[in-house]
């Protein structure tokens, strides 16, 4: 089978309408899939570099193998501690993190300013490892990613978004003193990261909204978050590169700003109840490149026949006229069924007419 190349996802992003194979694209794979799929049974020991680089390496290997033409590799940068809680649901396997909504590390405009609990941008990212990783990377592929999280999440998640919420009314200064300590540093850090050949297309999570509308108000968002997100986009785009938001929720009202105002070069989260993958193509594909869109729950749940059906039938409408990558709408998650997943990627090649 021959492999894409890079160049393929890059041709995507410029939504060139040329004919070519669709390239398959996922903000992220849950490593249970990975080592299903690809046999791997022995533990990683993730509290050592050698283990860290070798689930890089396991990582690397199989999006090359499934046909993959980038790596996703995102990296946490070192904010202060997150107030997590853990949990895991019956149908997962992996206990994952969640953030608490109504408590965070930071409370007080004291903290938002204390230089004991943020770092340089020259020390709050290990660039070290995400040097050694980009080493990992066939040359056929690059990564796409940086640091993970925007403004609004890490934000959100350093306060907790109740207490961010009322701070918003009752301590303005705090969000936007939190905000700068926050966001000059992911400027920072893309302005290191994107200086890396081997890194293609820089891109960050920022979930905005949820299932019926933005999280807080668009007026809010115009005066706290998007000024920051075209910040590190403008820093982005200076270093002659693309970026490409992930962002969940219904975000109908500010895809405008952030296409035309934030300059976000491609969009990826979609799910069905919030708006079907075709309906966002037809809506702003001729100005932003649509990334995903075979729900996630459509994929835990289907048939491996009707994901195949559903799948050729989104790639016959988003691949007219260039400026698409198919993929999950989000994620593949560990509570997918490998076979669903794979279902997914097999009708992906008869559509592209790849054997083997």
């Amino acid at each position: 089978m021959t492999k894409l190349t890079y160049k393929a996802l890059d041709k995507v992003l410029a939504r060139d309408p040329s004919p070519g194979p669709v390239p398959m694209y996922e903000h992220g794979i849950d490593y249970p899939v990975i080592a299903e799929i690809m046999g791997y049974t022995d533990p990683i020991d993730l509290s050592q570099r050698s283990g860290l680089l070798e689930f890089w390496r396991r990582w690397i290997n199989f999006y090359d193998q499934m046909g993959y033409p980038y790596v996703s590799v995102e990296m946490s940068p070192k904010f202060p501690t997150l107030n997590m809680l853990a949990g895991k649901s019956a149908s997962d396997t992996v206990t994952r993190g969640y953030v608490n909504e109504n408590e965070g590390v930071i409370k007080t405009l004291d903290d938002a300013r204390d230089p004991a609990l943020w770092k340089s941008a020259d020390d709050v990212f290990d660039y070290a490892l995400f040097d050694d990783i980009l080493k990992l990377v066939p040359p056929h592929m690059k990564a796409v990613g940086g640091a993970s999280g925007g403004p609004f999440e890490h934000a959100t998640f350093l306060m907790g978004l109740v207490p961010f919420c009322l701070a918003i009314y009752e301590e303005p200064e705090t969000v936007d003193v939190l905000l700068e300590s926050i966001s000059t540093r992911l400027d920072g850090i893309a302005e290191r990261l994107v200086k890396r050949e081997k890194l293609g297309i820089y891109r960050f999570g920022d979930d905005l909204g949820y299932k019926s509308n933005t999280m807080i108000s668009v007026d809010m968002l115009k005066q706290y978050i998007f000024p920051w997100q075209k910040k590190i986009v403008g820093t982005v785009h200076k270093a002659g590169k693309k970026f490409l938001l992930h962002s969940c929720g219904q975000l109908k009202d500010v895809m405008d700003i952030l296409i035309d105002d934030v300059g976000i070069d491609a969009k990826h989260s979609f799910e069905d109840v919030i708006l079907p993958v075709e309906r966002a193509k037809a809506l702003w594909g001729d100005r932003v490149a649509i990334i995903g869109g075979i729900d996630v729950d459509f994929l835990c749940r289907a048939d491996e026949a009707a994901i195949k059906k559903r799948t050729i039938e989104v790639l016959k409408k988003c691949s007219e006229g260039g400026g698409y990558a198919v993929g999950s709408g989000n994620t593949i998650t560990s509570y997918m069924p490998p076979k669903n997943y794979l279902a997914m990627t097999e009708a992906v090649k008869e559509f592209n007419g790849v054997k083997g």
